[in-house]
């Protein structure tokens, strides 16, 4: 008798969880898109992963614009999607562990986050485009995407892409522009951003979200895609504000010239028709990739003063359609996306992995080494000079040789960018450094160095609140996370700041910390002796 009140009783349990799972199922939101209906996943927000929004770019659609998923190519889904599961990364190397490789060529997926799916919410949208040199990471890439703590603290709805990396997303070669109608070959991770950046015109409103509201936001080479962006005839009306981060000034190759040095990797892939190059294993592409001789896509260099005469190749490339023009050439002709942007570095950008792996114990007469061995290959620059702008006894050596190379290599000439936006677009051009560094010393994205300082990638892991990632948030790191939100917030919101006093470049930059400061001009005297250098030409490309 008493096995029968067991076995009725783990049947009645059965019963009951299999009734409460069909109940969780059954709050999980359902959306329609213009391809379908999507059933994403209902926490304390909605979420919906690796909806496709255009073909696998694989076989033939190798190296061609990106083809959209539409009713009317026949090429959706039957039924709803389960919207569950982060898509595909696109195919890549290991950042930091560079003998391994992961992810598809099946790779252009999309994800929302949003607090409310009722089609009248109207919220604001924030479209977010990640970095990793244009080779590396994904949309979702833990601490470093939007998550469910974010959209609830800001009560708005955000989105991310993967788009093609490395080669498959950037190879220019006239092999392939020789089967472009348009002549050109390239930028294909820029088409992957901008038709998804269509998608989310034709479709954010039944996630809640308003497609007159959108800003992007990018950091590292996400920013730096941004910068195309604004200056692409292919991206107007797509989006209504803009957030560059950390990127890099430097976007003037040409195709012609790109597709002469992308020679090395036809020759290494063995390759002499386009049928061979469509048909090769993927990972004989990414080996075929230059990563260690010119052009140098690696970029090993770029965390460092810069070496005479070794310039990295571009992955951008001005190509006559995505980019016209190069965009600084663009703008002053009137052609650009004109909306608000702040454009923003950090104080030590290159402190989130130095090429000298010694440097926290450096002396100061190891900095002063250092400096001299790398800037006398240059007598164009006054090393005394330098001395005085960065003396020896200030915090340590490591930050002050930071303090120098991202100055010379991305602070100063972000800068420079900024004027040329403020001077040509009508709409306001904002300005912010960020001082605030971790309060622990953290190894971000798994690299060997601990970051001290106002590393690359500080200001954004603290907007997205992923500072817990590495360690338990301090006071001074929560006060951060505030301060940036509420300023990003505000921006987005209304096209400025929440602070009054942080006004349009060149009137003032913000100074991002725990509290938010203003100057009139960040290190005045460093920027403008940099300018007089030439050496803006090493600033980071890609």
């Amino acid at each position: 008798m008493a096995m029968y009140s067991v076995l009725n009783l783990l049947i009645l349990k059965t019963f009951l969880c299999i009734i409460a799972v069909n109940s969780f199922l059954l709050n999980n939101p359902v959306v329609e898109t213009d391809c379908g209906a999507v059933e994403g996943i209902g926490t304390s927000v909605n979420e919906f992963k690796g909806i496709p929004y255009a073909e696998p770019p694989v076989g033939n659609l190798r190296w061609k614009p990106p083809v959209p998923k539409s009713k009317t190519a026949q090429n959706c889904w039957t039924g709803t999607l389960k919207a569950n599961t982060f898509g595909n990364s696109c195919y890549q190397r290991g950042m930091v562990n560079k003998s391994i490789t992961f992810g598809s060529e099946d790779c252009l997926y999309l994800n929302v986050w949003t607090p409310n799916t009722n089609k009248n919410a109207n919220l604001h949208v924030m479209v977010w485009i990640h970095g990793g040199f244009l080779n590396y990471l994904n949309g979702n890439w833990p601490a470093y995407s939007p998550s469910e703590e974010l959209v609830k603290a800001t009560n708005m709805v955000y989105v991310s892409m993967n788009y093609r990396l490395n080669a498959f997303g950037f190879m220019a070669l006239d092999l392939l522009s020789q089967r472009s109608p348009n002549r050109t070959s390239g930028n294909y991770g820029f088409m992957d951003q901008i038709l998804a950046l269509q998608w989310v015109q034709r479709n954010i409103h039944n996630f809640g979200g308003n497609k007159n509201s959108v800003t992007v936001f990018g950091q590292s080479s996400g920013g730096t895609s941004i910068y195309a962006l604004l200056a692409s005839p292919m991206a107007k009306g797509l989006f209504n504000k803009a957030w560059m981060l950390s990127a890099s000034p430097v976007m003037n190759k040409t195709l012609a010239e790109a597709s002469k040095d992308n020679l090395v990797f036809l020759k290494s892939t063995r390759c002499s028709d386009i049928n061979c190059l469509v048909q090769l294993p993927a990972d004989d592409v990414l080996n075929a990739i230059p990563w260690d001789v010119f052009p140098y896509w690696e970029m090993a260099d770029q965390n460092d003063l810069p070496t005479r005469d070794l310039f990295d190749g571009a992955l951008p490339v001005i190509d006559g359609t995505v980019l016209p023009l190069a965009p600084t050439e663009a703008w002053k002709r009137g052609q650009m996306v004109d909306v608000p942007v702040i454009i923003s570095t950090t104080a030590q950008e290159i402190d989130d992995g130095p090429a000298v792996s010694d440097i926290a114990q450096w002396t100061w007469d190891n900095y002063t080494q250092r400096v001299t061995d790398r800037l006398s290959e240059f007598p164009e620059v006054n090393i005394s000079r330098v001395f005085e702008l960065y003396p020896s006894g200030v915090e340590s050596p490591e930050y002050q040789y930071t303090s120098m190379a991202s100055d010379l290599r991305v602070t100063c000439p972000n800068m420079e960018l900024a004027g040329h936006m403020q001077t040509s677009f009508d709409s306001p051009i904002y300005h912010y450094v960020s001082k605030a560094r971790p309060q622990v010393p953290s190894k971000l994205f798994g690299i060997p160095h601990d970051a001290r300082y106002a590393a690359h990638a500080w200001d954004v892991i603290a907007f997205f609140g992923a500072i817990k990632h590495y360690y338990k948030p301090t006071q001074t790191d929560n006060d951060f996370i505030q301060t940036i939100r509420r300023e990003i917030v505000n921006f987005v919101q209304t096209g400025k700041p929440f602070s009054d006093r942080w006004q349009p470049f060149p009137n003032t930059t913000a100074l991002m910390e725990s509290n938010l400061g203003v100057t009139d001009f960040y290190h005045k005297e460093q920027c403008q002796y940099w300018s007089t250098t030439g050496l803006y030409a090493y600033a980071w490309v890609n």
